[in-house]
């Protein structure tokens, strides 16, 4: 049997999934969580959109409730992170490190290489 005020959370969770805007968490799905706490879409009990600016250009976005429960649900993403990035600048900063590895690699191939 639930208390009352379980009961209430749960009421107040499904009114507020109940907007468009909203996707509701499932928790069993959730990575690892190392904290004392939970986050608020997580005690709400619904990802809602969340307008952020990218820290590299500028550019006003919004991390929509989808993209939150994939990050969070199906990719194992860390609970507490939100996104900083657009889409261009992600993509822009992936590009950017990868060819760092890849000019890595290929000097310590090199050295490698010149090994007696």
């Amino acid at each position: 049997m639930k208390r009352s005020r379980d009961r209430s959370a749960e009421i107040a969770a499904k009114r507020i999934a109940a907007k468009a805007s909203s996707v509701v968490v499932n928790t069993a799905l959730l990575g690892p969580n190392c904290s004392y706490g939970f986050p608020d879409y997580v005690t709400r009990g619904c990802y809602l959109d969340k307008p952020f600016t990218c820290k590299h250009c500028g550019k006003p976005e919004i991390w929509t409730a989808t993209q939150q429960k994939w990050s969070y649900e199906s990719a194992k993403g860390d609970l507490w992170t939100v996104a900083v990035r657009c889409r261009a600048c992600r993509r822009r900063e992936r590009d950017r490190k990868a060819e760092a590895r890849r000019v890595h690699l290929a000097g310590v191939a090199r050295k490698k290489a010149e090994k007696p």
